[in-house]
Protein backbone atom coordinates (compact mmCIF):
# COMPACT_ATOMS: atom_id res chain seq x y z
CA UNK A 1 0.00 0.00 0.00
CA UNK A 2 1.70 3.49 -0.91
CA UNK A 3 1.03 6.43 1.23
CA UNK A 4 1.98 9.88 0.78
CA UNK A 5 2.90 11.98 3.17
CA UNK A 6 1.20 15.54 3.54
CA UNK A 7 1.78 16.75 7.11
CA UNK A 8 -0.42 18.74 9.42
CA UNK A 9 1.10 20.80 11.61
CA UNK A 10 -1.59 19.81 14.49
CA UNK A 11 0.12 17.35 17.00
CA UNK A 12 2.29 16.97 20.10
CA UNK A 13 4.29 14.45 21.58
CA UNK A 14 2.83 10.57 22.57
CA UNK A 15 3.10 9.88 26.35
CA UNK A 16 1.36 6.50 26.10
CA UNK A 17 1.49 3.06 24.37
CA UNK A 18 -1.27 2.81 21.02
CA UNK A 19 -3.56 0.14 21.84
CA UNK A 20 -6.67 1.50 19.70
CA UNK A 21 -7.57 2.89 16.42
CA UNK A 22 -10.56 5.06 15.92
CA UNK A 23 -12.85 5.18 12.48
CA UNK A 24 -13.73 8.96 11.61
CA UNK A 25 -15.57 9.84 8.10
CA UNK A 26 -14.71 13.97 7.26
CA UNK A 27 -18.48 15.20 6.12
CA UNK A 28 -16.87 16.88 3.66
CA UNK A 29 -17.68 17.41 0.08
CA UNK A 30 -14.17 16.61 -1.06
CA UNK A 31 -10.61 15.82 -0.71
CA UNK A 32 -9.43 19.32 -0.28
CA UNK A 33 -11.89 20.92 1.73
CA UNK A 34 -10.72 17.20 4.11
CA UNK A 35 -7.35 18.96 3.77
CA UNK A 36 -8.33 22.44 4.43
CA UNK A 37 -10.04 21.05 7.62
CA UNK A 38 -7.43 18.49 9.21
CA UNK A 39 -4.10 20.87 7.94
CA UNK A 40 -5.45 24.11 7.73
CA UNK A 41 -7.72 24.85 10.90
CA UNK A 42 -6.86 27.36 12.79
CA UNK A 43 -7.08 27.73 17.00
CA UNK A 44 -9.27 27.27 19.06
CA UNK A 45 -10.12 24.40 16.47
CA UNK A 46 -7.50 22.94 15.37
CA UNK A 47 -7.66 19.70 14.45
CA UNK A 48 -6.13 16.74 12.67
CA UNK A 49 -5.60 12.92 11.97
CA UNK A 50 -2.97 10.48 11.18
CA UNK A 51 -4.03 9.18 7.95
CA UNK A 52 -7.33 10.08 5.42
CA UNK A 53 -8.25 7.68 2.62
CA UNK A 54 -9.56 9.24 -0.44
CA UNK A 55 -12.09 8.09 -2.40
CA UNK A 56 -10.21 6.85 -4.90
CA UNK A 57 -8.27 4.26 -1.90
CA UNK A 58 -5.02 6.77 -1.70
CA UNK A 59 -3.75 6.71 2.05
CA UNK A 60 -2.28 9.92 3.05
CA UNK A 61 -0.66 9.91 6.04
CA UNK A 62 -0.61 13.55 7.76
CA UNK A 63 0.70 12.88 11.40
CA UNK A 64 3.12 10.36 12.60
CA UNK A 65 2.38 7.86 14.35
CA UNK A 66 4.50 8.73 17.04
CA UNK A 67 2.79 11.63 17.41
CA UNK A 68 -0.52 12.49 19.07
CA UNK A 69 -2.92 13.63 16.33
CA UNK A 70 -6.30 15.79 17.26
CA UNK A 71 -9.04 13.51 16.20
CA UNK A 72 -11.01 12.34 19.10
CA UNK A 73 -11.64 15.19 21.40
CA UNK A 74 -13.40 14.92 24.36
CA UNK A 75 -13.75 11.20 24.69
CA UNK A 76 -14.03 8.04 26.60
CA UNK A 77 -13.47 4.38 26.22
CA UNK A 78 -14.16 2.09 29.01
CA UNK A 79 -12.69 3.87 31.63
CA UNK A 80 -10.41 5.75 30.01
CA UNK A 81 -10.61 9.53 28.41
CA UNK A 82 -8.54 11.24 26.14
CA UNK A 83 -8.37 9.10 23.41
CA UNK A 84 -6.22 10.73 20.84
CA UNK A 85 -3.40 9.43 23.77
CA UNK A 86 -3.72 6.14 23.09
CA UNK A 87 -5.07 5.70 19.56
CA UNK A 88 -4.45 6.36 15.69
CA UNK A 89 -7.22 8.17 13.66
CA UNK A 90 -8.25 7.50 10.53
CA UNK A 91 -10.49 9.44 8.56
CA UNK A 92 -12.41 8.41 5.41
CA UNK A 93 -13.09 11.35 3.12
CA UNK A 94 -16.75 11.13 2.77
CA UNK A 95 -19.79 13.61 1.64
CA UNK A 96 -22.95 14.06 3.83
CA UNK A 97 -26.03 12.47 1.95
CA UNK A 98 -29.11 14.61 1.13
CA UNK A 99 -30.69 13.41 4.13
CA UNK A 100 -28.17 14.41 6.41
CA UNK A 101 -26.01 10.79 6.87
CA UNK A 102 -22.68 10.08 5.84
CA UNK A 103 -22.07 7.49 3.66
CA UNK A 104 -21.26 6.17 0.06
CA UNK A 105 -18.21 5.12 1.01
CA UNK A 106 -16.25 3.55 -2.04
CA UNK A 107 -14.94 -0.38 -2.42
CA UNK A 108 -11.87 1.38 -2.77
CA UNK A 109 -11.71 3.24 0.22
CA UNK A 110 -13.06 0.26 2.31
CA UNK A 111 -9.87 -1.87 0.67
CA UNK A 112 -6.91 0.34 1.82
CA UNK A 113 -8.78 0.91 5.28
CA UNK A 114 -8.98 -2.98 5.18
CA UNK A 115 -5.43 -3.04 4.49
CA UNK A 116 -4.81 0.18 6.72
CA UNK A 117 -6.27 -0.94 9.96
CA UNK A 118 -4.47 -4.44 9.31
CA UNK A 119 -0.78 -3.15 9.12
CA UNK A 120 -1.72 -1.06 12.34
CA UNK A 121 -2.80 -3.79 14.11
CA UNK A 122 -0.07 -5.54 13.29
CA UNK A 123 2.86 -3.56 14.39
CA UNK A 124 0.78 -2.53 17.74
CA UNK A 125 -0.87 -5.25 18.79
CA UNK A 126 -4.46 -3.55 18.64
CA UNK A 127 -7.39 -5.77 19.89
CA UNK A 128 -10.24 -5.79 17.84
CA UNK A 129 -12.37 -4.48 20.36
CA UNK A 130 -10.33 -1.37 20.57
CA UNK A 131 -10.58 -0.36 16.74
CA UNK A 132 -14.09 1.91 17.10
CA UNK A 133 -16.01 4.14 15.28
CA UNK A 134 -15.95 8.21 16.94
CA UNK A 135 -19.49 7.85 17.84
CA UNK A 136 -18.24 4.64 19.96
CA UNK A 137 -15.94 7.28 21.93
CA UNK A 138 -18.08 10.39 21.75
CA UNK A 139 -21.53 9.45 21.50
CA UNK A 140 -23.19 12.31 22.74
CA UNK A 141 -20.81 14.24 20.32
CA UNK A 142 -20.64 12.52 17.29
CA UNK A 143 -21.86 10.40 14.53
CA UNK A 144 -19.42 9.30 12.28
CA UNK A 145 -18.52 6.98 10.56
CA UNK A 146 -22.35 6.71 10.70
CA UNK A 147 -24.72 4.02 10.13
CA UNK A 148 -23.84 3.11 6.38
CA UNK A 149 -20.01 2.74 7.28
CA UNK A 150 -19.65 -1.35 6.66
CA UNK A 151 -18.17 -2.75 9.81
CA UNK A 152 -19.39 -6.11 9.53
CA UNK A 153 -16.69 -6.01 6.50
CA UNK A 154 -14.23 -4.91 9.20
CA UNK A 155 -15.50 -7.49 11.50
CA UNK A 156 -15.79 -10.45 8.69
CA UNK A 157 -11.81 -9.43 8.37
CA UNK A 158 -11.08 -9.78 12.04
CA UNK A 159 -10.19 -5.97 12.58
CA UNK A 160 -12.98 -4.79 14.68
CA UNK A 161 -15.65 -6.67 16.79
CA UNK A 162 -18.65 -4.91 17.07
CA UNK A 163 -20.93 -5.23 13.70
CA UNK A 164 -23.46 -3.38 15.43
CA UNK A 165 -23.01 0.13 15.73
CA UNK A 166 -25.45 3.55 15.40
Amino acid sequence: MKIIQKASPHFNDRTTPIDMIVIHATATQTLDETFSYLIHSQAPHRVSAHYVIDRDGTVYQLVDESKRAWHAGISRWGDREDINTYSIGIEFQCPTQSDGTLGNFTQDQIQSGLELCHDIQKRYHILPKNVVGHSDIAPNRKQDPGILFPWEIFVREGIASNPKRR
